[in-house]
């Protein structure tokens, strides 16, 4: 019963998405973290934030969207979606910082706004299926 309520959940490409976005921040914040002590400390985060979203894109090649080969558009695609997300996510806070939210809630809410605005960027722009061709 647990192991088919499992498959079914994983059978949803927003809940692997969730997954891979965790899994990806753990590698961004975690490759920050081993740099920080070779660099100044925006520079090490600039590199976990590269290393995390070159992770995220390839799991969500393989496995969130199941697309199964990497290609240079999709690459690019996901760079202008990940540009977006970021846009989203600041936009977002200048927006509910004006209001009487804290400022954790504030962070929350953006970054659950943005995750919406990367799962469709992703889902129905990055890797959205080819077109079927006629036979």
């Amino acid at each position: 019963m647990i192991a088919r309520t499992l498959q079914g959940l994983l059978a949803s490409s927003l809940v692997r998405f969730g997954l891979v976005a965790v899994a990806g921040l753990c590698v961004d914040l975690g490759t920050a973290w081993l740099l920080r002590s070779l660099m100044p400390l925006p520079l090490a985060a600039f590199f976990g934030f590269c290393v995390g979203a070159a992770f995220n894109y390839l799991l969500h090649e393989r496995w969130t969207f199941g697309t199964r080969q990497a290609s240079a558009r999709r690459g690019s695609l996901y760079v202008l979606a990940l540009l977006a997300t970021l846009g989203t996510r600041v936009g977002s806070v200048a927006l509910l910082e004006r209001t009487a939210l804290p400022d954790l809630a504030v962070l929350a809410l953006a970054t659950g706004v943005s995750f919406v605005v990367n799962y469709v960027l992703s889902r129905f722009l990055v890797f959205r299926p080819a077109p079927e061709t006629p036979a």
